[in-house]
């Protein structure tokens, strides 16, 4: 059965319509005009995907702050280990052939923020935290160098 409906004050049968409609139905890629949208889908994920991908400037700043503070900590680091390289060097160019250990007439001392010092020459102590000292240095070192990356968004 044929009705008439008004659209736009011309007046269509609602069995063309229908013909229309079904395959849209079935197929919800085709457009009026029975033409794939696949093109318009692929491109509303990518846009999608690029917004998702590109930080926004807060965050961007906040990531090279951070880098920025992880290089600053690596360069004390750095320094600390090679003074620290650089004392024992000139000690064991200084020191005399015959001395077992290097650290031999060297002191240590530890003294903390009220006035109380502690001071030892003993030379295999001081061997012992140079030591704990270099390696404990090392180690933050590999720690900050591997941190030190850009995230992948």
């Amino acid at each position: 059965m044929k009705t008439a409906e008004k659209t736009n004050g011309a007046v269509q049968g609602t069995s063309n319509k229908l013909a229309e409609i079904k395959p849209a139905i079935k197929n919800p890629n085709l457009s009026h005009n029975g033409e794939t949208k696949k093109d318009e889908q692929k491109e509303k994920p990518k846009q999608e995907e690029q917004k998702q991908l590109v930080p926004n400037l807060e965050s961007t700043l906040k990531v090279v702050a951070d880098l920025h503070q992880r290089s600053i900590h690596r360069e004390r680091l750095l320094k600390r280990i090679t003074e620290l390289d650089q004392f024992e060097i000139t000690l064991k160019s200084e020191s005399e052939e015959l001395e077992s250990n290097h650290f031999q007439g060297c002191q240590l001392m530890i003294a903390d923020d009220k006035g109380r010092n502690f001071a030892t020459k003993t030379s295999g102590l001081i061997t012992l935290v140079t030591s704990f000292i270099r390696q404990a240095c090392m180690e933050k070192l590999a720690e900050i160098e591997a941190n030190i990356v850009f995230p992948k968004h």
